[in-house]
């Protein structure tokens, strides 16, 4: 849904999009998710979240980065023989209250470890969310702050956290199997991004999604060149097994000159 996602937030990855959305789950759900990265790098994902009465949910969730092995080059240009890597670790814990039947309001603690070649460094921060159902039947705005901390710090060197400031809004349709979401991102790091998705699900079932996302795909910072919109596109289902479901879904990604990227997760829910 390219990345559209801060007003709708109603599954356990809310964790990540929005934790305010917590409360938004029919039940409690773990998910895990795979991604087929640039080149070498490899990303997974798994959160969970858990129903605790009708106006608290718990979530957790976990975020695992890594570039694999380069060779190491010296000052002088040679390669020593020698690789090295870079990780990035992200470990949550989230929890939504409900303040009224309008305003949901979540806060995601996250603790956060990154290992260049033998040099590691760690911090803290949080995700503060919130969801507003507005007056207008099945219309929904949302609002997150993202990693909010001191940053890292190599050594003596600092590394800020990529503060983004997110805003969304989602209007449900044809008795709520479609959804549209608009989201607008403003990070610190990065072009302003307007991200525009939607979702359909049949009988609850089969579900087909897709987005666009203008700005911000690409670092304007270092490329010098802007951001580069990219398209999205996804399918799942959900299936009845053991007396419980289970949900499969993939999506696809254009990272516009660095390639298109694929996206698999698996959902259990109870």
């Amino acid at each position: 849904m390219a990345q559209a996602f801060t007003a709708v937030a109603d599954d356990s990855s809310a964790v990540y999009w929005n934790p305010a959305g917590l409360n938004q789950m029919q039940g409690s759900e773990i998910a895990a998710e795979y991604d087929v990265f640039i080149e070498t790098v490899t990303y997974n994902y798994f959160n969970a979240g858990f129903k605790m009465g009708n106006d608290f949910s718990l979530g957790f969730g976990g975020k695992f980065l890594g570039t694999g092995q380069e060779n190491e080059v010296n000052q002088a240009g040679v390669t020593t023989g020698a690789t090295f890597g870079e990780t990035y670790d992200d470990i949550d814990i989230a929890a939504a209250y409900r303040l009224s039947y309008s305003f949901d309001v979540g806060i995601t603690a996250k603790y956060i470890t990154e290992t260049l070649a033998t040099t590691s460094a760690s911090t803290v921060a949080v995700d503060i969310g919130l969801l507003y159902k507005s007056p207008i039947p099945h219309l929904k705005f949302g609002f997150d702050i993202q990693n909010l901390g001191p940053g890292l710090t190599f050594v003596s060197t600092p590394d800020p956290l990529p503060l983004t400031f997110k805003l969304g809004a989602a209007y449900e349709m044809f008795d709520d199997s479609f959804t549209m979401a608009c989201d607008v991102d403003f990070p610190n790091d990065d072009a302003v991004a307007l991200c525009v998705g939607g979702e359909y699900w049949y009988k609850n079932t089969l579900a087909g999604r897709f987005g666009y996302e203008f700005q911000g795909s690409i670092d304007q910072n270092q490329l010098g060149i802007g951001g580069q919109a990219g398209l999205y596109l996804g399918a799942g289902v959900k299936i009845a097994l053991f007396k419980t479901n289970f949900g499969f879904d993939y999506a696809w990604t254009d990272q516009g000159i660095l390639g298109s990227n694929h996206h698999f997760s698996l959902a259990w829910y109870f």
